[in-house]
């Protein structure tokens, strides 16, 4: 059999031990009263005998064992009620109901007279009982453990007697009745007043009858913070405090009273000139029911408009007033009345405004309020101290100029103000700002040009912006500020906004001498474009001046222009992470000598330093690691143009994403060299075009300046006029291969006498070469080889242009440049050059242009087939004019040149030629020879033997081909017979008197 124990709680894994001790107790366990403990905590269904013992646990304050048992049980249930209410009266209240006695609990306050501060009075009732030792202990002990800590007691016990009193008295009263006369109404000279705020107005008070005996009355204010009123002298003067409306009641001692309403309005004060009794006094809204006090006291509407348009007009007076006198005019409750003289395209004249003495009201902006009163000299203090809910204050007083100060505290109640752009612009009168005239408009966003082109300001004052949290546009907030000396102390403290802009800062503020060192201290802004453009006697900037300026994003033009600044000091932007470009930072800086090492130390975002030192005439050194950490940086454009006094390159070492150094040290006049890998592994730089541009003093470029510039695609110009250049490594353009571009590489070396023969060996991409040797003048040879690589080159133009002591070209010059297809000019003017290698051109079949080629250079003679195989030329131009010291022309010259059909001034000024094998060119279907012997001077060949053939049809142009060949003979006539188609043919025997048969030439050919 299976025992019927209770089902166990215990788990799976319990001993053998702890299931036998839970059989064991089972059955006692399971005849307790679920509930047992809920029951013995309650007060109603606890046991009696544990009565206590649950007293003792809710802590009651007072227990008497002779209690009924519902009274123990009451006790215990209001204990938590005492012990939540505990100092307070209830609580006390609720402490005594157990007490026999009757209670009631008197506060000081409630006590006659008043008792002590926090005390009371405990009355207590005998109810007939006596009040024994104990029940007072008992009393006392309740009372102090409710009540709390600060207040104190007194028991007072009373009991009650009942029975006969017996009292006896009498009255005596006499009456005595005199009739008066009391004030039956009240007469007050006003019963509306339109006052501005401050303004106090009296007003006569009159009591009816004249024979009332008191006519003493009082005055009441519906709103004191409207307006005010007191009696003065048996008058009421009423002051207005602040715009609204409320009434004051004036009450004679019986009751009768009048009422006068008062209305504090909108105001604006101002003294004016009168120039013209026929020009406005103001702008206005023309709806707006506005009076004007003309300074007499005496509120009216004596004016007229003229329109602006349909809404808003001009008001102009219709009292009579005195032309050159000054009047105190106040107009009352406009919202809009402002000096504005043009709206849209409408303007007038108004008459001068001299003096600014208030406005108040509840306009929303000031915007032009006064701008262009030329006349207006004072600002008074306090003027716009009630206007609270202006937000744009933009050119207010722009162009007031003959305003010379302000007042202190001027913007003080402008708490909503957001926009200040403009404000004070072109007021060139105006000499110094009081302190903090800004201070604390934290809802301002914008101040820009605020006080541009104000050119009398020496000063700004100090903590002139302070706490302008929400200020992010200061842009050329002092531009042209041509006399500010002086920046205060704190201006932007406080300015904590993020992202602000201080471009244009302080622009063309030509005599500013000294910048504070915590100019922008915990300034948030990111635009300093342009803070000091031509700033140009500012000499030195502090060391730290944007060493806080960690969200600073572009300081481009921050210097350009400071012609005086001598020095930029060590680590001037170190750090300045955020930066993204210093373009033309410095550029103009021409009194700048030095600067200072590590100056853009670790700017990482910096992508821009094109033009950052350009036109610093004087700047001799650099440190060298000014761009180290720089590893943004893509432009370098014009870094250093035309610092002629710079002795020394900086190092790009760290600037491997530079794409761009365009004119970078074009004409560093006193650079000596370029040291040696200074561009190396500038894989991305494409372009290094005028690079080293007119650097007069350079003499060297060092081993691998440009190796392994992958990505270059030009350096056209680079070294274009470096006159003192005299060595070039062999290996300063290894690994660029991707060159394009190298028109005028070297033009104008004039000192440069040898090249390397690898100089371009990885130029595999170059299809032109555009006078990169043009005038060369020292050059004295070629390497064979020089050329070797460029397979694809197609144009060389000017390549070789006067290079006068080039004294040969080798024969090889151009042996690997199939695709060759132009040499326009590529030898003109090589002076030194008296012969050409057979075979010049044999393979560059492709060769088409051979204009000037040749031009004026030294040839004495030309090898036989030396166009023999180029078929595609079609036209010889100036190829060999002005070869003066030719003699010879192979007679094959031509002959394989059947595509040429003009053959223009090509031996031009070959004034050494004297004869010309006959049939030259009868290999080519020529149509032109116009200007071929132009100048030959000694020239004798006759041109029947030179165009041997009994007639050339094609040909269509003569003109100048025998002009000035003084010494040429045989028959004129018989080359004309030979050209039936000939249309131009003006000079063609101009001078030719040798000819036989000259005189018989038509003038029309001579």
């Amino acid at each position: 059999m299976t025992a019927n124990y209770p089902a166990s709680i215990l788990p799976p894994n319990a001993t053998a031990v702890e299931r036998a001790i839970d059989r064991a107790s089972a059955a006692a366990l399971a005849r307790l009263p679920v509930y047992l403990i809920r029951w013995v905590k309650d007060p109603d269904s606890c046991p009696l005998a544990l009565l206590p013992w649950l007293a003792w646990e809710y802590q009651v304050d007072t227990w008497n064992i002779n209690w009924s048992e519902q009274k123990k049980r009451d006790a215990i249930k209001r204990a938590h009620y005492i012990h939540r209410h505990r100092g307070t009266v209830a609580a006390v209240r609720h402490a005594l109901v157990d007490s026999p006695f009757g209670t009631d609990i008197v506060e000081w306050f409630n006590q006659n007279p008043k008792g002590d501060p926090y005390t009371f009075r405990l009355n207590v009732f005998q109810n007939d009982l006596p009040v024994t030792e104990y029940d007072q202990q008992d009393l006392k002990l309740a009372v102090l453990r409710a009540r709390n800590l600060r207040s104190w007691f007194s028991v007072h016990v009373f009991g009650r007697l009942q029975g006969t009193s017996y009292a006896a008295g009498y009255m005596y009263a006499t009456e005595k009745i005199t009739p008066r006369f009391v004030p039956l109404q009240v007469i007050l000279s006003r019963y509306e007043l339109n006052l501005a705020p401050g303004d106090a107005e009296t007003v006569t008070v009159t009591i009816l009858p004249e024979y009332a005996e008191d006519k003493t009355f009082t005055v009441t204010t519906s709103d004191k913070t409207i307006a005010t009123a007191r009696i003065v002298d048996g008058a009421i003067v009423v002051t207005g405090m602040k715009r609204g409306t409320c009434s004051v009641t004036v009450t004679t001692t019986n009751g009768v009273s009048a009422v006068i309403g008062v209305k504090v309005v909108a105001v604006m004060k101002f003294i004016t000139r009168i120039d013209n009794a026929n020009r406005p006094l103001f702008f206005v809204r023309m709806d707006e029911d506005f009076t004007i006090d003309y300074g007499d006291g005496i509120d009216g509407q004596e004016y007229r408009f003229e329109l602006a348009n349909d809404v808003y007009g001009w008001a102009i007076p219709t009292r009579e007033l005195t032309v050159g006198e000054e009047y105190l005019i106040t107009v009352k409750n406009s919202e809009t009345s402002s000096f504005q003289r043009t709206l849209s395209n409408v303007s007038v004249t108004l008459n001068t405004v001299r003096e600014i003495i208030c406005v108040t009201g509840n306009r929303e902006h000031l915007v032009s309020f006064a701008a262009q009163a030329s006349g207006l000299i004072k600002i008074h203090e306090g003027a716009f101290d009630d206007l609270p809910a202006v937000k744009n204050c933009s050119a207010m007083f722009s162009a007031c100029s003959s305003l010379t100060t302000l007042p202190v505290g001027l913007f003080t109640h402008l708490h909503n103000a957001t926009n200040f752009s403009g404000a004070f612009a072109a007021c060139q009168s105006l000499t110094a700002l009081p302190d903090g005239l800004f201070d604390g408009l934290s809802n301002v966003t914008t101040f820009s040009q605020v006080f541009s082109g104000c050119s009398a300001l020496i000063t700004t004052g100090t903590y002139l912006f302070r706490g302008c949290a929400a200020a992010t546009l200061f842009e050329r907030a002092f531009d042209s500020c041509t006399s500010l000396t002086t920046i205060g102390q704190g201006i932007f403290a406080g300015c904590v906004a993020a992202n602000s802009s201080l471009m244009g800062l302080f622009r063309y503020a030509t005599r500013l001498t000294a910048v504070p060192d915590d100019l922008f201290d915990g300034l948030r802004a990111a635009n300093f474009e342009g803070v000091f453009f031509h700033c140009t006697v500012l000499a030195e900037v502090p060391p730290a001046l944007f060493r806080s300026c960690a969200s600073a994003t572009t300081f481009r033009e921050v210097f350009a222009g400071c012609v005086s600044l001598k020095i930029v000091p060590d680590e001037f932007f170190a750090g300045l992470s955020s930066v993204n470009t210093f373009y033309a930072a410095f550029s103009g800086c021409t009194g700048l000598t030095d600067v200072g090492d590590e100056v853009f130390r670790d700017c990482t975002s910096a992508r821009d330093f094109n033009s950052a030192f350009s036109n610093c005439r004087t700047l001799k050194t650099t440190g060298v690691n000014i761009f180290a950490g720089c590893t943004a940086a893509t432009g370098f454009d014009s870094v250093f143009y035309w610092c002629d006094a710079l002795t020394v390159m900086p190092s790009f070492a760290d600037c491997h994403n530079a794409v761009s150094f365009y004119r970078a040290f074009s004409r560093c006049e006193s650079l000596p060299e370029v040291p040696a890998d200074a561009f190396a592994g500038k894989s991305l730089a494409s372009t290094f075009q005028e690079v080293f541009a007119y650097c007069y003093s350079l003499t060297r470029v060092n081993a691998g300046a440009f190796r392994d510039c992958i990505s270059a695609t030009s350096f056209g110009s680079a070294f274009a006029g470096c006159r003192a250049l005299t060595y070039l490594a062999p290996d300063i353009f290894t690994g660029c291969h991707s060159v394009a571009g190298i028109n005028s590489l070297f033009s104008a070396c004039t000192a440069l006498t040898t090249l390397p023969d690898t100089l371009f060996s990885d130029f595999s991409a170059i299809t032109q070469m555009a006078s990169v040797f043009h005038g060369c003048k020292a050059l004295t040879e070629l390497p064979p080889t020089l050329l070797a690589s460029l397979k694809n080159l197609t144009v060389m133009s000017l390549t070789f242009a006067f290079c006068e002591g080039l004294h040969a070209i080798p024969a090889t010059l151009l042996a690997d440049a199939p695709r060759l297809t132009s040499v326009s000019s590529a030898f003109l003017g090589c002076t030194g050059v008296k012969s050409l290698p057979a075979g010049l051109f044999d393979n560059n079949p492709l060769l088409m242009i051979t204009h000037n080629a040749f031009q004026n250079s030294g040839l004495t003679a030309l090898p036989e087939g030396l166009f023999a195989n180029n078929p595609l030329i079609t036209v010889f131009s100036y190829t060999f004019s002005g070869c003066s010291n030719l003699t010879h022309i192979p007679a094959d010259l031509a002959r394989y040149s059947g595509r040429v059909t003009q053959f223009s001034s090509m031996f031009a000024e070959c004034i050494s030629l004297t004869d010309i094998p006959s049939g030259l060119f009868n290999g080519a279907e020529v149509t032109s020879v116009y200007g071929l012997f132009d100048g030959c001077t000694k020239l004798k060949t006759p041109p029947a033997e030179i165009f041997d053939l009994e007639s050339y049809p094609l040909i269509t142009a003569t003109a100048f081909t025998f002009r000035e060949c003084r010494s040429l003979t045989g028959n004129g006539l018989d080359f004309i017979n030979k050209v039936p188609a000939v249309t131009l043919y003006s000079s063609t025997f101009t001078s030719c008197y040798q000819l036989d048969d000259y005189d018989q030439i038509p003038n029309t050919w001579k």
